[in-house]
C-alpha cells in the first residue's frame, strides 16, 4: 500500500514568512503611530521672534530642541503666565543619533531680552518664542522648536508607560511623600507614600513629585538632576515596551505642545531605537547663589567661561568665541555680583 509523501516546505520559505508578518506588524505600527502623531497639538511660532545664535559651525551637525516643563497649578498651558520650572536643552546628534541633555537651574539669572531675571519668567513673559531666545541669547545658541508639558501631562506620560524604575534615596523620603501629597490633589488619584529606600516602579504621580523635590540637600541642582533622571527612566521604558508607547502616545499627545510638524516627529520616531542618551550635565556649571532686592538667584560665574563649556560639552567645540551679545550679557552680570 502507497504512502503520499509530503515534501517539506523549505526553511527559506518559512523564514520569508516570518519576515512577511514581522513587516505587516512593523508596518501597522508605523500607520498607527503616524495617526497618533496626528493628534498631537501643533502651536506653530512666529520665528521673527526667536532669536538665534550660530556663531558655532559645529552646532549644524545637530538637532537642538527645548523642552519646557510648566508650573500649571491648574493644568493650564498658556504661553502666558506660567514659568517654566523645568528647562532642558536636548541635543541630537544628526549621525551617530547620541543624545546630549542639559538642565537649565530656573532661578539662574539672565537676561531675558534686556531685562535681568530668573530664566523660568521667560516662558512666562512671553512664551516659548521668548524663552528660546533666553536660552539662545544666553548661551549662543540655535533652538527653534520646543515641547511644553505640564503636571499632569508628565504623570500621564509614565502612567501609560505602565510606571518607571527609580532608585529612591531615604533622605528624600519625607519631601517625596509630601509631593506625592499634592501631585494626588492636582491630578487626581490616590497613589500611596514611598515606605523604602532603593530601587522601586514609581507611578505618575509619584515620578512626578520625585522630580520636583527641591529642599533637600543640594537643592535646585540636585532637583534638575532627578528631572532628567525622570526623563531618562521614562526614554528607557519606552524604547523596551514598544506597545505601551503607542498607548502612551494615544493618552499624552493630544496634550503637549510643540511647534514641530506631524512628518518631522514621525522621522524623528523611526530612529527612536537608535537613539540613546549618552550623558546629562546642568548649567552653570559654577554659580554664586545670593539675594538680590529680596529674591534668591544663582549667578553664573562667569556666564561666558559657563558658555564656553556648553559648547564644549553638547558639540565637541573647542575654545569657542562667544558673541558679542553674550559678551555684554556676561559683563553686565560681573558689574552686579561684583567679580
Amino acid at each position: 500500500m502507497s504512502r503520499e509523501i509530503k515534501k517539506k516546505k523549505p526553511v527559506y520559505t518559512k523564514i520569508l514568512k516570518l519576515f512577511s508578518v514581522l513587516f505587516l506588524i512593523l508596518a501597522l505600527v508605523l500607520v498607527l503611530a503616524y495617526i497618533e502623531l496626528g493628534k498631537i497639538n501643533t502651536s506653530p511660532t512666529n520665528s521673527n521672534k526667536v532669536v538665534t545664535v550660530n556663531d558655532d559651525s559645529n552646532m549644524k551637525n545637530y538637532t537642538n530642541i527645548a523642552l519646557f516643563g510648566i508650573d500649571s497649578q491648574t493644568g493650564s498651558m498658556s504661553d502666558r503666565g506660567n514659568r517654566s520650572d523645568s528647562i532642558i536643552v536636548v541635543s541630537i546628534n544628526n549621525k551617530t543619533k547620541k543624545i546630549k541633555m542639559l538642565s537649565v537651574y530656573r532661578d539662574t539669572y539672565l537676561s531675558i531680552n534686556g531685562h535681568y531675571s530668573k530664566v523660568n519668567a521667560a516662558y512666562s513673559w512671553g512664551g516659548p518664542e521668548l524663552a528660546m531666545s533666553t536660552l539662545n541669547r544666553n548661551l549662543d545658541l540655535n533652538i527653534t522648536q520646543y515641547a511644553t508639558v505640564n503636571f499632569k501631562i508628565f504623570a500621564n506620560i509614565v502612567d501609560s508607560l505602565g510606571g518607571v524604575k527609580l532608585n529612591v534615596k531615604s533622605e528624600v523620603i519625607k519631601n517625596l511623600n509630601a509631593y506625592i501629597k499634592n501631585m494626588n490633589h492636582l491630578n487626581g488619584g490616590n497613589s500611596p507614600k514611598i515606605t523604602t529606600a532603593g530601587v522601586q516602579t514609581l507611578d505618575g504621580n509619584q515620578a512626578v513629585a520625585y522630580s520636583r523635590i527641591r529642599y533637600t540637600s543640594g537643592g535646585d541642582l540636585m532637583r534638575a538632576s532627578r528631572q532628567r533622571e525622570v526623563l531618562q527612566a521614562i526614554f528607557s521604558k519606552a524604547k523596551t515596551h514598544p506597545v505601551k508607547l503607542i498607548s502612551a502616545m494615544n493618552t499624552v499627545l493630544p496634550q503637549i505642545k510643540t511647534n514641530m510638524e506631524r512628518n518631522e516627529l514621525f522621522t524623528m520616531m523611526l530612529s527612536v531605537f537608535r537613539y540613546d542618551i549618552s550623558e546629562q550635565q546642568a548649567f552653570p556649571y559654577k554659580q554664586k547663589e545670593a539675594k538680590l532686592y529680596g529674591a534668591d538667584y544663582g549667578f553664573p560665574t562667569t556666564l561666558k567661561s559657563n558658555t564656553i563649556k556648553v559648547h564644549k560639552y553638547l558639540f565637541g567645540t573647542e575654545n569657542y568665541q562667544v558673541s558679542t551679545e553674550l559678551s555684554k550679557i556676561n559683563q553686565k552680570i560681573i558689574n552686579i555680583i561684583g567679580y
